[in-house]
């Protein structure tokens, strides 16, 4: 950072040894300066991916008929609301992109950006997915509940 922006070199610099030592009373001026994602939603955000992961795994077991029979497009993760939603946009493409998880989620133009608000229909989702006996094996009835939650 200290050489894309000269200027504040020192300040970066004392903002580096805070994350590398571990300084927890001096990380809220990383939060103020570079927002901050809790624990708990970054762990809502994987099981959201995840709940993806298993629909399209689940999809596959499907026969023909009841393939044929399922709008494929609801399959897709669509990400979050840039606008509204823009931790959980910017984590998502951390995941995808510096972590190397869910390669088969297509970033397609969008990026993970929906463009509109996700999370609420995302957490009515879960609710129904964790609610499934076998949530890796689902049938196009659980699918079909899921995706009307």
């Amino acid at each position: 950072m200290s050489q894309l922006d000269p200027n504040n070199a020192a300040k970066y610099k004392r903002l580096q040894t805070i994350v590398e030592r571990g300084y927890e009373l001096q990380m809220r001026e990383l939060n103020k300066d570079f927002g901050c994602i809790t624990e708990t939603e970054c762990r809502e955000i994987i099981d959201i991916m995840e709940m993806y992961h298993a629909m399209q795994e689940s999809n596959k077991m499907l026969d023909d008929e009841e393939r044929s029979k399922m709008d494929q497009r609801r399959l897709q993760f669509l990400g979050f609301d840039i606008a509204t939603e823009a931790q959980q946009v910017h984590y998502v493409r951390f995941l995808v992109d510096s972590e190397g998880l869910y390669p088969q989620f297509d970033k397609a133009d969008h990026h993970f950006n929906s463009q509109m608000p996700m999370l609420d229909k995302y957490r009515r989702m879960l609710k129904t997915w964790r609610n499934c006996p076998r949530q890796y094996h689902l049938c196009a009835n659980e699918l079909a509940q899921i995706f009307s939650a």
